[in-house]
């Protein structure tokens, strides 16, 4: 079961893919959630939305962002950007003054 903190995002990943992630997207999806969660709430959060495992979604998401599998640039932002358009705010890591 998801934890209650993590129903926003969620709710917001459905927003973006209604239908489901196509195979496509799942991997840069990763890379763009990768800097504003943690492994486990990544994988929690990601698993739910695919209906997978959260231990093979923290295995791929670790590959995608920081090893062999990190997918081009170009389809990281496509999905940047969906995200963006169904809700997503990503941090930036700037804080405002």
């Amino acid at each position: 079961m998801l934890p209650p903190y993590l129903a926003r995002e969620l709710e917001i990943l459905r927003r973006a893919y209604p239908d489901g992630v196509p195979d496509e997207d799942y991997l840069p999806l990763l890379v763009v959630l990768w800097p504003d969660f943690s492994d486990r709430n990544l994988a929690d959060v990601v698993a739910e939305l695919i209906h997978g495992h959260a231990v093979d979604v923290n295995h791929d998401a670790t590959l995608a962002a920081a090893g062999p599998k990190r997918p081009p640039a170009s389809d990281v932002e496509r999905v940047r950007e969906l995200l963006a358009s169904a809700g997503y705010v990503a941090d930036d890591g700037e804080t405002q003054e």
